[in-house]
């Protein structure tokens, strides 16, 4: 047993050591059995073995002989490196991938191919978790535009929430797109640099004379990623909302033209006068036929009120006579 030789000089080689470079020592085991921390075999009392006290690391025989000669392909590795941390997980799902998974019912399948893409990514992470958020939350499967996203990750195509460039972030402000296009609009400059200026250029051109600029940058964005033909060019002034409506000098018009506009204008607001007047008469008619029907009703509510007085005084003038005709009759008797 020892250290392996140096073939050119002849010397021996550095001390085997344990993962946090301590030397390892010769000892012998007294009571307790111990356990070599390589290949997991026992060591029995009273057998010798090499180990670091502070670490509790401990190496058999066998193990010491191949790591002091090179052939501990395992200890080199965990000699090399430092040890990992108590809690370190490799299976372990990070917390924004498994929050994002579970708002989205994703299965735990996807789950892990996601945490597994993601471990690659830590320094746009933040970003492209909040890209995958906005992105889920139109779809109509989560899943399945989930898998595409992991696709163009391993890809490298795939571009999380970024903020817009200048040019960018100008079209957006210029003609108040709504949320989904200005992250379709980002995504895809960002994804085509090379060809961002004339795709842009090409964009804006059809957004200043449209009506729906939303709905003009998501169809141009097909279009270009799919290359064919580009949407027609309106010749239609823009809505009042987006651009600026600069007027076009007309033809001069004569002093008789002008004439006879202003006697059309003239005519139209009499006939909207006419109009107006005959509204207010139809309405004042109206309420003369209801105040007329209200005094009718009137008058026929006295006239049966009047009729029920009388009727009430003809039977207490009957009950009287019959009264004074028995009174009499009595009398006679």
């Amino acid at each position: 047993m020892g250290r392996k030789r140096n073939i050119d000089t002849g010397a021996k080689g550095a001390d085997p050591t344990c993962p946090n470079a301590h030397t390892l020592r010769r000892r012998s085991v007294d009571n307790a059995d111990y356990e070599c921390d390589v290949c997991n075999g026992e060591i029995a009392a009273g057998c010798c073995f090499y180990g670091c006290e502070p670490c509790d690391y401990s190496l058999c025989g066998g193990c010491y002989v191949k790591l002091a000669t090179g052939s501990l392909e395992t200890a080199a590795a965990t000699n090399s490196q430092p040890s990992a941390a108590p809690g370190d997980d490799p299976d372990r799902i990070d917390p924004d991938v498994a929050d994002l998974c579970e708002h989205y019912e994703i299965e735990e399948r996807i789950t892990r191919i996601l945490n597994e893409a993601m471990k690659g990514r830590q320094e746009t992470f933040d970003t492209d978790i909040l890209g995958l958020w906005e992105s889920l939350a139109t779809a109509r499967s989560p899943a399945g535009l989930l898998m595409a996203k992991i696709r163009m990750m391993k890809e490298g195509t795939f571009v999380g929430k970024v903020e817009p460039p200048p040019e960018v972030k100008r079209v957006i402000d210029k003609y108040r797109l709504d949320e989904d296009a200005r992250t379709k609009l980002t995504d895809f400059i960002c994804k085509r640099p090379k060809t961002a200026k004339e795709d842009l250029f090409e964009i804006e051109r059809r957004l200043e004379t449209s009506g729906k600029p939303s709905a003009v940058v998501m169809t141009m964005i097909v279009a270009l990623q799919k290359g064919t033909k580009l949407p027609e060019m309106r010749a239609a002034p823009p809505h009042r909302d987006y651009g600026e409506v600069k007027a076009r000098p007309g033809p001069p018009v004569s002093a008789p033209a002008k004439e006879h506009a202003k006697d059309a204008k003239d005519s139209k607001d009499s006939s909207k006068r006419e109009r107006s007047r005959d509204r207010d008469r139809d309405r004042d008619r109206d309420r003369d036929r209801d105040r007329d029907r209200d005094r009718k009703s009137r008058s026929r509510d006295r006239k049966s009120r009047s009729r029920d007085r009388k009727s009430r005084s003809r039977d207490r003038d009957r009950k009287s006579r019959s009264r004074d005709r028995k009174s009499r009759s009595r009398d006679r008797r």
